[in-house]
């Protein structure tokens, strides 16, 4: 492998020389870990030491000095045993970041968090190296040979790799601006890579220009200082001209006096308005804040104009030259009649504040609180950074202390930084290919520099900067802040916010419960987690989510039946992510056959007894067609044990044959569960969770059966799935006429595709339980749970036992969630579904949950969608990557909406399809965000019909009003009847 090219200064550094430095503080020298650490190159290299690495040994201590004094062990050296790829995450992503002391340290720790060892601290270009890549044709791969790793608790290491790691994701702060100028290798290193990244040198270009970020802070109506701008061979297009601002475009040959009277005209309109002050600043890509800008007093024009004319001599392509007006400080309140004796004591305070904007994993952004100082505007009046506090906090230093103001004038804060990023993102997305000079590079993260001043007689916020740099060394310094406080601060009179306070502070109407309104993100994008690491949480998240797609790009998945309409919304986003489907259908002409890498045409004719036969046919195809897949899975309820059994011979990931027989076989999961009864220490006993079923092969077993039993009882099929044939039986005498009925009504595949019926038509007897119904829908790789979420079922229209309406987030008490979601994991892992995604019908009883069924595929119908607006958690993508040995990402947070909706049947509802003022009012709904509704077939109107709100009494209004308004509530389908019970 090509090291990455690095400047060397020609010194000779030894290495030795590295180790030996020490922290020193004014007072006294603080060394609580070994100097001894291997910095240097890997050691199977004899490169020399790049000249950027002069000050490495420095890097490296003040990382241990900052574990050190938040009580965190020291980074182990291992790099005298190599780590093998055997000893890698099992989420396969490598984040590297490259670092600068101090400031990337917080993002690393925020990582080791979510997903330990997956974060990746590069202090030297020579630890990384370059190749062409072998899949992505004229791009280069990038690897980590050496790093910093860092898991949970704040445990780091010294690592050395071998092989060596590929990237999935480049945070790169080896840049000009970052660095104050001191390195700028990351440009080397960033170049031509296929892996995604932020901000890369292109984009860092544009958004640091503060000509053009003025121009974005204005069109989504952020105020920004007025504004004399003089640009020389201008690179970007402004998104539009702020009204405050007059810009030139300059050029060698522009007569002085011409720039003499432009600047003497601005000067007096600033006058005019009371402006006292201004600063002179360059507008460069490698702008450092505030310390390369000019203060001048409005007065000494002359000064001025000299020192313009001065920086516009020396401007080079594409910079310009800023003359602004110095915005005035929000002043204090009158301090003697002061709720805090903190409050500011004169007018000489100034405040900045910084908002810190993240992408999140599902495409959205995050401002998370800003973090504000306080400075003596007459001694620093470029506003040196204090202390880092809360807005709230300075606003009551400021002696405004109305709370409701305080929640409000942040929330705008807020949702206008949201904006900002929103837009840099929409534009982003809109170029072309040939427009990308780093093709999977986007801007996931910036911060704006605010300060806060009065407007007519109004508080109000002025951004002064957006940069892609500056924030990391503010957020730092907050997220250690929160670290050292961190259980030992007393929260005194503090309460969650209720949901009425929020929308209050969002500027909705209260009455209006619907949070599809609310214009800002909830705080539980970064408050669930803690304060420490709370700034760069949502970005975290998209770094490890956008290294999993990252790898998933080119992945060759094979996938059995391609099911229906409604299994093309999966097809659809596996190839957007760059899967390549070999799929196997009996249809060679499949509706979906255009989202397929590959069609193999084989027909099993649902003959399900022979499925170890069709699976050796299925494997011997792919070797006729030299096709090489990297995993194998089914979202067809009847082809999970034909999945396992191909997964069986290629050696894929994936739930074992006895597993999916398991699950597929009602009757074989109640007795797998009934018989786990070994003890377990720290859980229950599984077989809590079941009670005895029994197998009808002919009517001669219900005799034997019966004396087993106590009524009620639910007959089903064996095999069977979505509630069909399913009876309430309340005697021997009903169970002999209901199975009797029963067979004869389900007797072939070919009658009924898709219930299973070719696996036989046997049916069985349970226990039927009384309580509420739920989903639960598990991600688990190697025996692990990696993700569960519930839903709850309504009543059903019996006697059918069909589903009729759902809502999720679960409405059960904590305790009652923890216990469906384990009884759904252990009973899942203990009849063998070690690898998938996984459907768990559950009834919670008085005496706790108790296992329906497994399907032992992801859940059907709505829930994937419902997970996917909910968590941002697509629960097909989670399968996929399962199915290729990777273990999914699942960021945990609380959602901050609740669905709820109602099941829509062809028997009951067919005579709506025809009906254009039904079809006409669903699209009108659904353009306006008013109702989710959901497709299964697409000649016939089965689906379901959903709505969001705050809380379950808001959802069921509004679910009733449009059942009843389209029609869908009556006497035969009673709605109101089925939601009744969806309450806390």
């Amino acid at each position: 492998m090509d090291i990455v090219a690095s400047v060397n200064t020609g010194n000779d550094t030894d290495v030795d020389h590295l180790k030996d430095v020490k922290i020193a503080t004014k007072t006294s020298t603080n060394v609580g870990w070994k100097q001894d650490a291997n910095l240097g190159p890997v050691s199977t290299w004899t490169n020399a030491i790049p000249g950027e690495d002069a000050d490495i040994a420095s890097q490296y201590h003040e990382l241990q000095y900052h574990l050190f004094e938040l009580g965190y062990p020291e980074t182990v050296d291992r790099t005298r045993a190599p780590r093998a790829a055997k000893d890698a995450p099992r989420e396969k992503a490598v984040v590297a970041v490259l670092h600068r002391a101090g400031n990337t340290t917080s993002i690393c720790m925020e990582g080791g968090r979510q997903a330990p060892g997956t974060f990746y601290m590069i202090l030297s270009s020579s630890w990384l190296s370059k190749v062409p890549s072998s899949i992505h044709r004229g791009l280069d791969t990038l690897y980590v040979h050496k790093a910093v790793t860092f898991y949970a608790g704040g445990a780091t290491y010294l690592d050395e790799f071998e092989p060596p790691r590929q990237v999935t994701y480049l945070v790169n702060y080896f840049t000009h601006a970052a660095t104050g100028g001191q390195r700028n290798d990351g440009h080397t290193i960033e170049a031509n890579l296929d892996c995604p990244m932020s901000n890369s040198y292109d984009l860092r270009d544009v958004i640091n220009d503060r000509l053009w970020s003025r121009s974005v802070l204005y069109s989504v109506g952020i105020a920004t200082p007025e504004t004399l701008a003089f640009c020389y061979k201008p690179k970007h297009s402004l998104v539009a001209v702020p009204a405050n601002a007059v810009i030139h475009e300059y050029e060698r040959n522009t007569s002085p006096d011409f720039v003499a009277k432009e600047v003497s005209k601005f000067l007096q309109e600033l006058s005019n308005n009371n402006r006292k002050r201004i600063f002179i600043r360059p507008s460069k890509r490698t702008q450092m804040g505030s310390s390369d800008a000019s203060v001048f007093s409005i007065e000494d024009r002359s000064c001025i104009v000299d020192a313009v004319l001065e920086m516009l001599n020396e401007l080079q392509d594409s910079n310009s030259v800023l003359v602004e007006a110095y915005i005035d400080h929000l002043i204090a309140g009158k301090t003697e009649d002061a709720k805090y004796l903190w409050v500011a004591p004169s007018a000489d305070f100034g405040v900045k504040c910084r908002a810190i904007v993240c992408r999140d994993f599902d495409n959205t952004p995050v401002c998370t609180p800003p973090i504000c100082s306080m400075f003596n505007k007459q001694i620093d009046i470029r506003g040196a950074e204090t202390v880092p506090m809360s807005l709230e906090t300075v606003l009551k230093t400021l002696n405004i202390v109305d709370e409701t103001f305080i929640s409000e004038f942040q929330t705008k804060m807020r949702a206008h930084a949201e904006k900002a990023l929103q837009l840099i993102m929409d534009r982003e997305s809109k170029r072309s290919d040939e427009e990308r000079v780093e093709p999977r590079a986007q801007t996931d993260l910036i911060g704006i520099d605010f300060v806060l001043t009065e407007c007519k007689g109004k508080v109000t916020a002025a951004a002064v900067n957006m940069d892609t740099h500056k924030y990391i060394g503010y957020a730092a310094v907050r997220d250690n802040f929160a670290s050292f406080a961190d259980g030992m601060v007393v929260e005194q009179n503090r309460t969650v916010q209720p949901v009425e306070k929020i929308l209050k502070t969002g500027g909705n109407d209260i009455s209006d419960k619907d949070m599809a309104v609310l214009k800002v993100s909830h705080p539980n994008k970064f408050e669930c987690g803690g304060l420490d690491g709370m700034s760069f949480r949502p970005f975290v998240r998209t770094a490890l989510t956008r290294s999993q797609y990252f790898l998933m790009s080119g992945k060759t998945i094979l996938a059995l039946d391609a099911g229906g309409f409604h299994k093309r919304r999966i097809w659809r986003m596996a190839k957007k992510s760059g899967i390549n489907l070999v799929m196997v259908d009996p249809d060679p002409n499949h509706s979906n056959k255009d989202l397929m890498h590959v069609l193999i045409h084989y027909d099993d004719k649902g003959d399900h007894a022979n499925d170890r036969h069709h699976a050796t046919e299925i494997v011997s195809l792919l070797k006729q067609r030299d096709l090489q897949v990297d995993g194998c899975l089914t979202f067809w309820e009847d082809a999970v044990p034909l999945a396992a059994m191909v997964r069986e011979i290629l050696g894929a990931r994936g739930a074992c044959v006895e597993g999916a027989l398991n699950a597929k076989k009602k009757s074989r999961t109640q007795s797998a569960v009934y018989k786990k009864d070994t003890p377990v220490s720290h859980l229950v006993k599984t077989c809590q969770f079941s009670s005895p079923s029994y197998l009808i092969r002919e009517p001669a077993d219900i005799d034997a059966i019966c004396n087993q039993v106590s009524y009620p009882l639910m007959l089903k099929l064996e095999h069977g799935n979505n509630a069909f044939g399913a009876t309430l039986v309340a005697s021997a005498e009903e169970l002999r006429k209901q199975h009797r009925a029963t067979i004869d009504c389900f007797q072939k595949e070919a009658d009924h595709p898709g219930l299973g019926l070719g696996f036989g038509p046997e049916t069985l007897v349970m226990e039927f339980y009384g309580g509420t119904e739920h989903d639960v829908d598990v991600v688990i790789y190697g025996n692990k749970l990696v993700g569960a979420f519930i839903s709850e079922n309504g009543p059903t229209n019996f006697p059918s036992f069909r589903e009729t309406s759902a809502t999720t987030p679960s409405l059960l008490p904590p305790d009652r969630q923890a216990q469906l979601i384990v009884a759904a994991f252990k009973c899942c892992v203990d009849i063998g579904l070690s690898d998938g995604v996984f459907n768990v019908e559950m009834k919670m009883t008085a005496r706790g949950p108790k296992l329906i069924e497994i399907n032992g595929r992801m859940g059907d119908a709505f829930l994937r969608k419902w997970v996917r607006r909910l968590y941002g958690v697509d629960l097909a993508m989670c399968a996929f990557m399962i199915s290729c040995d990777i273990k999914p990402f699942v960021p945990k947070f609380q959602p901050y909406e609740r669905l709820m909706g109602v099941m829509l049947l062809p028997s009951l509802h067919s005579h709506l399809v025809n009906d254009s003022h039904f079809r006409e009012r669903i699209k009108c709904l659904q353009d306006n965000g008013d109702v989710l509704f959901y497709m299964m077939q697409e000649d016939n109107l089965y689906g379901s019909l959903g709505v969001s709100g705050t809380d379950p009494d808001v959802c069921r209004e509004k679910l009733l009003a449009l059942c009843n308004e389209l029609g869908i509530e009556s006497d035969t389908y009673k709605v109101s009847n089925f939601v009744r019970y969806f309450r806390y």
